[in-house]
Formats: C-alpha cells, structure tokens, sequence
C-alpha cells in the first residue's frame, strides 16, 4: 500500500483561527456580562460558547490532517475527516491531468485545505477530494460516469502507479493538465 498527501493550500489559516478564537473569547465575555441568571449559570453559558467557537476552529487543522489517499494492487481508498471512500480499481475509466476550478458546492465541506464533496467545477459536476480550490490535479472517471478529482502532491507519481495496476482498456493520459 503506498500513501499519497494531497497538495493543500492552507493559506491564511493561521490568521482565520486567531480572528475566530478572539471572537470566541469575545463572545464568551459578552454573554457572561450580559447573563441576568444567578449564580454559575452566566460563567457555565460564556464556557459553552467559548468550547463551540474552539471546537470550529480545531476543525480547520483536524480535517485538512486527514485527507489522504491509499492505493493498494486492487482500490483507491481515500480517507477523509468523517469516513473513507474505496474505488475499486476495476471501476475506473480513464485517469486524466487536469487544470480545475472548483465553483458552487452542495452537500460538501470547504474549509482551507479541505475542499470534499459535490461540486459544480470548470470540469462539470464531480466529487472532490482536494487539498486546494484550483489548480492542478488527477480527474477518475468510473464506471458509472461519476468524476472524481484527487490532488496529491505526486501526482505524476500516482498516475503511473495506477497505469501500472489498471486492466489494459483504461485510458491513463500522458498530456499536460486539461483546461
């Protein structure tokens, strides 16, 4: 088995969780103030604020630590923040280089270096499991007709694994990135 990272663009990240922390504690202040209940109820209230503020803020380093992908003689499996998804290397198409810009999302997480889910792209509609908003990265088409884009730090070096692994028929393209 052999792990790839993806390219993460954790630009600005430090400055976001600093801003949300001093808003946490700020909040947390303000709501111990202006509590009118009696006793530890207000500072218990600021507390609870404060730890939910915190809690999406050590998000921003949690998730983008666990994206990765695993490629073994028969799946793809890529591990995410919440789960993991296993492609079955049968399953797979064609395996392209491509330039994307990922748009408008549904039902998917994008916080910086963490960008997993359903999205409308420069490529059409397709699942993302990528580090960065744009940029260059691996797009699989499966079976189905599903698009699946990865974007691993090696991926010239994925590529020729999965050349290597993949039934004859599959398409792995050599090409500059496709725009």
């Amino acid at each position: 088995m052999k792990t790839f990272e993806p390219d993460l663009d954790l630009s600005g990240r430090n400055l976001r969780a600093l801003a949300l922390l001093t808003m946490a504690s700020a909040l947390a202040y303000y709501t111990y103030r202006v509590s009118a209940a009696p006793g530890m109820w207000p500072a218990l209230l600021a507390l609870w604020v404060f730890l939910l503020v915190a809690g999406s803020v050590a998000l921003l380093w949690w998730m983008p630590a666990r994206l990765r992908y695993e490629l073994t003689d028969k799946t793809l499996e890529i591990q995410t923040a919440f789960g993991r998804r296993r492609i079955l290397l049968e399953n797979l198409r064609a395996v392209e280089p491509v330039e994307y810009a990922l748009g408008r999302r549904s039902g998917s997480a994008a916080l910086p270096g963490y960008y997993v889910g359903r999205f409308q792209s420069s490529l059409g509609k397709l699942t993302a499991y990528a580090g960065r908003p744009a940029g260059e990265g691996l797009l699989l088409l499966l079976h189905t007709g599903e698009m699946v884009l990865l974007t691993p730090k090696q991926s010239g070096l994925l590529r020729e694994r999965l050349r290597r692994l993949l039934p004859p028929a599959t398409e792995v393209e050599d090409d500059e990135p496709q725009k």
